[in-house]
């Protein structure tokens, strides 16, 4: 990738968080089961959606990196937006950056499987930017569409949602797909250009620093809840 496009889109090529071992494989994905629950929601992600512990990184959270705290993440504040009216929900929480980086289309079978047999209603993919696009981007974009047809496949209204750091490539196909397939779409790429939208200034490590603070979390699960908010019909358990 050229100075000119690395100059475009600095954080999504200078990122330099890891995209192994953001949490052990036995961790990948994580469910919480509420009893009664009348919406089942499932994120498949990466860091953004959920890192573990990594002192060399200095970040000692367990979810959505950067946010200050689990509740701050959009995970949580999506969630949140949820229960608001009184509506319990179970809910997944798959880290992919395995996949993401390696396209094996076992992990999802393995490592993953139980966040494909958790039922969803409602699949939020809010991921791709550990997929080293400036060099993968169709076999990335191929696998990226499969994933979002099995989830449809198997019951769940599909929320896809482009970089948080734009990729303008990326970004227009993700587009394109939701467009193509009846899938909903929720754009971010906009918000990673802003740094008060990053948390800044919160870590010394320059690439976790450029991940969204809870400014940028907020926008995030707000963008996802107005998306659910428009598609609540039909069979949208909300």
């Amino acid at each position: 990738m050229g100075t000119e496009q690395e100059e475009r889109t600095p954080d999504l090529f200078k990122n330099d968080v890891p995209a192994a071992g953001q949490v052990t494989g036995g961790e990948s994905v994580f469910i919480s089961a509420a009893e009664g629950a009348a919406c089942k929601i499932a994120f498949f992600g990466n860091s953004i959606t959920r890192h573990g512990r990594a002192e060399q990184l200095g970040w000692y959270g367990d979810w959505g990196m950067a946010a200050s705290a689990r509740e701050k993440d959009y995970v949580h504040r999506l969630l949140s937006y949820l229960e608001q009216g009184g509506r319990r929900v179970s809910y997944c929480v798959a880290n992919l950056s395995e996949w993401e980086r390696s396209r094996d289309g076992r992990l999802l079978d393995g490592r993953y499987g139980a966040a494909f047999s958790f039922g969803a209603d409602i699949a939020v993919l809010r991921l791709g930017e550990n997929a080293q696009l400036a060099t993968h981007l169709a076999a990335f974009s191929a696998c990226y569409a499969a994933l979002a047809a099995r989830l449809r496949a198997g019951g769940a209204r599909v929320i896809l949602t482009d970089l948080f750091w734009e990729y303008a490539p990326f970004d227009a196909f993700v587009k394109n797909l939701a467009e193509r397939e009846g899938y909903a779409f929720v754009q971010l790429h906009d918000l990673g250009s802003r740094d008060e939208m990053k948390a800044a200034g919160k870590f010394t490590h320059a690439g976790v620093a450029a991940h969204p603070g809870d400014a940028g979390m907020e926008q995030i699960a707000a963008r996802l809840y107005a998306a659910i908010r428009k598609n609540e019909q039909g069979n949208m358990p909300l």
